[in-house]
């Protein structure tokens, strides 16, 4: 059913947010990860842009994880036996995350590299 104003698809949006931080375990882990280098950014008297580079790869790879967590539900509702079709697509929307990932920790390990010396 399409939202019929913007406050609801707002409020869609947010219990997707939610939903995905109580069912997913790897959301609790990139939060903690994100807080080290929080911290990691503070410790080494970071600048402006080397938090909005922590926020950005920080939301970028939690936007990943969510479209990951969403193509896995959606191939397990209409698969619920191994298919090598589901597979393929869950392995590829798992491979978003991972490039994401490799792209945050590189960024990050950047940051505080140039931050120490």
């Amino acid at each position: 059913m399409k939202n019929k104003n913007f406050l609801q698809s707002v409020k869609c949006a947010f219990r997707g947010i939610i939903s995905g931080f109580r069912s997913e375990r790897n959301f609790k882990i990139y939060i903690c990860i994100a807080l080290v280098f929080l911290v990691l950014n503070i410790i080494t008297s970071s600048g402006l842009y080397d938090y909005i580079i922590l926020l950005a790869m920080t939301c970028g790879v939690f936007s990943a994880e969510y479209l990951n967590t969403a193509a896995e539900k959606l191939c397990d509702s209409f698969c619920p036996e191994k298919d090598e079709n589901a597979g393929f697509i869950k392995d590829v929307a798992a491979a978003s995350v991972i490039v994401m990932g490799i792209a945050f920790f590189t960024a990050e390990g950047a940051v505080l590299v140039s931050n120490i010396i």
